[in-house]
């Protein structure tokens, strides 16, 4: 009965419409109707917009985009069974003949590979297996992880999607151990579900993938594994992402990753489809979420949600295949340290920077346990390369966050000085050569401990040595700042100590031909620095001080260094015009360089020079740039309080106004204070 009031209700319809087709058809006198085209062009069709069925249709033509009709033509209702048998029949054929090719490749591989196994097979299981105390991390463990924070970290977790430990997601039996075990010799053929059309369907129907666009993508991907390195995580990862995305994402991260502070493994033996290093699952989940925040894939923007969503699996997978933090008898590996640093880094550079020390703190604690801060001569050189970009990069990330949370280091100068320099340039530790070992390297002996000169044009060449100047900056605030321990003279020695060691930093500088970008960050980091020895660190105690503090000769050295700072920072802006040389470093120190034009313009306000005004502009417009390569809340604040001193100051705004102003500036800069007591930027 339902089926039939059906077909009567829908005749009505249909002869309504035909009724009002010809009225209005007899109304038009003569004029063209307007029919419904029977096919639109995919770009109409993806983009939802009408298209007038012809090729190159008006809407293509109007924007300049290429108009094609080769996607598949969809019929209505299920498919006849003669039809489904006639697929089946094919996608096995087309498997076995793939698999059957990939075997044949590795057989031909196999001698090669066992000769080269034979010398290499104990490389990696020497340094993963230290004898240490137990520290490490996962869903188990984040109650403990998490306990007695101040609620931001629960929020950060809540953000990126990780559940809860009593509901955590289970993992394969592979995914659940601390680390994989060693590829074995010769490679395995790809798994059988791999080869099969299934698994990567509903996920390419998920990003909008279909009919021909798909087949063509199901058959150009490989029967086998684009990266062996990723063949334990398949099962994981193809139940929220296409397959070719995984590979691409891998690639991302050695190649335009600005998450990756620096590179810490080698590209060629990740990338390796011979024998890659072996890693641990969390190691390669940490590696794809670096690599998932600025990934320009098509697949992490349509739908829109989809990097997110990506993002938070891949974080969830990350954190529940770490091992546990507490009471656990897997000893930890240098393969979590340096998922604690991807975690802490992608942490770090979100809303949530207080919770990233959680990350942070696990990693120096178990790198000082696995004894990261010396040399292993029995160990693979690659091994002991990792070892030392692992350290130093933590040595590097423990000086800036002391900078940018107001807190006391973790790793001490002591704790470094058995401990060489990264050996290889980036551009060596990128390609595939072979290491030579540090005792044919005739300055090695030059690298060994902390230094303050230039050594190289990366970031260990020049970026660390300034860290270890600021690493005694740092402490120096803090003794300042004790509330019982006064320094006396000993403070005007330190810093004359401290100068010095800057000194030697710019006179390594002025070494250097090269005026590559590297160069300016250096000039500029360096000036920055000399304005953090003077004591002009936390902004409201500039903004309260006496207007004589203005006329003072340390405060004019500042100034100066200021305006020299500004100029390097103009030059960046030519040669880095987005700022993503070093985006999660190089924030807070054009903050700290700006705080004192914030003093100067709220102090003068019209009475500023113009070389002044020009410093101001530059560092706005430098804050402007920060905001779009990694937007975070104290960039903003501090672009919108310098932007309205400026405003205020060319309006020349008097009386009440202008002590409104200040006031408004005052309380927004209150947030951050490295003051005793102080946070810095963890608000």
């Amino acid at each position: 009965m339902q089926f039939i009031e059906h077909d009567i209700s829908r005749t009505l319809v249909s002869g309504t419409r035909r009724k009002s087709s010809s009225g209005s058809s007899s109304s038009t006198d003569g004029r063209n109707i307007r029919r419904r085209i029977s096919r639109a062009c995919d770009q109409c069709n993806q983009l939802r917009t009408k298209c007038d069925g012809k090729q190159p249709c008006l809407h293509c033509l109007e924007f300049s985009l290429q108009c094609d009709y080769i996607r598949e033509r969809k019929k209505r209702g299920k498919a006849s069974k003669r039809e489904l048998a006639e697929q089946a029949v094919a996608d096995t054929a087309a498997a076995s003949t793939e698999q059957e090719s990939n075997q044949n490749a590795h057989r031909n591989h196999d001698h090669e590979l066992m000769e080269d196994a034979q010398s290499a097979d104990n490389t990696h299981d020497q340094i993963m297996t230290f004898d240490s105390p137990t520290f490490d991390l996962t869903s188990s463990r984040m109650s403990s992880f998490l306990a007695g924070t101040d609620g931001s970290a629960q929020q950060l977790v809540s953000m990126l999607g990780v559940s809860h430990p009593s509901s955590s997601m289970e993992t394969s039996p592979q995914l659940q151990q601390p680390q994989s075990a060693p590829i074995p010799v010769p490679l395995p053929a790809a798994p059988e579900w791999y080869s099969q059309v299934s698994p990567s369907e509903p996920v390419l129907r998920e990003f909008g993938i279909s009919g021909p666009m798909m087949n063509t993508m199901l058959q150009t991907t490989p029967s086998g594994v684009q990266y062996p390195i990723l063949n334990e995580l398949l099962p994981q990862l193809l139940t929220f992402m296409p397959p070719a995305l995984p590979g691409d994402l891998l690639e991302t991260y050695f190649s335009r990753n600005m998450y990756c502070l620096a590179p810490l493994l080698r590209k060629s033996s990740i990338l390796s489809t011979v024998r890659p290093r072996p890693c641990s699952a969390s190691l390669l989940y940490s590696l794809l979420l670096s690599a998932a925040y600025t990934s320009d894939n098509p697949y992490m923007t349509s739908p829109p949600s989809a990097r997110l969503d990506i993002i938070h699996r891949l974080f969830d997978l990350c954190v529940s295949s770490l091992p546990p933090l507490l009471h656990s008898t897997v000893h930890g590996t240098l393969d979590d340290v340096m998922t604690y640093a991807h975690l802490g880094t992608v942490t770090s550079a979100s809303e949530y920077k207080g919770s990233s020390l959680r990350w942070w703190n696990a990693a120096w604690v178990l790198a000082r346990e696995l004894k990261l801060n010396i040399e292993h001569p029995d160990l693979d050189d690659e091994v002991r390369e990792e070892m030392r970009r692992t350290w130093w990069l933590l040595y590097i990330v423990d000086r800036h966050l002391g900078l940018c949370y107001n807190r006391p280091l973790a790793i001490l100068d002591a704790q470094c000085m058995k401990l060489h320099y990264p050996l290889t340039t980036d551009e060596e530790w990128a390609s595939a050569d072979v290491l030579i070992p540090a005792q044919l390297i005739p300055d090695a002996a030059t690298k060994l401990g902390v230094n303050y000169a230039i050594t190289g044009t990366d970031i260990f060449g020049f970026f660390l040595p300034l860290m270890a100047i600021l690493g005694g900056i740092v402490e120096l605030h803090h003794l300042e700042q004790h509330p019982t321990m006064h320094l006396g003279t000993t403070s005007r020695e330190l810093r004359g100590h401290l100068s010095t060691c800057l000194d030697v930093y710019e006179h390594s500088l002025n070494a250097y031909d090269d005026q590559g970008v590297w160069r300016f960050y250096a000039t500029h980091l360096a000036h920055v620095l000399r304005i953090l020895l003077a004591g002009y660190c936390d902004p409201l105690d500039l903004l309260l001080a006496s207007d004589s503090l203005l006329a003072t000769n340390e405060f004019m050295t500042c100034t100066t260094h200021g305006l020299h700072a500004a100029d390097a920072v103009k030059r960046i802006l030519k040669l880095d015009p987005e700022l993503i040389f070093m985006p999660f470093f190089f924030g807070v120190y054009l903050l700290q360089g700006g705080f004192v034009w914030l003093m100067l313009v709220d102090k003068l306000e019209s009475d500023v020079a113009e070389e002044f005004r020009d410093a101001c502009e530059t560092v706005v417009r430098a804050h402007e740039v920060c905001i779009v390569t990694l937007n975070t809340e104290y960039q903003r604040n501090f672009r919108r309080v310098m932007r309205g001193a400026l405003v205020g100051m060319r309006k020349g705004l008097e009386g009440a106004e202008r002590e409104e102003g200040r006031r408004r500036r005052r309380e927004t800069l209150q947030l951050y204070r490295w003051c005793a007591g102080g946070n810095g930027l963890a608000v």
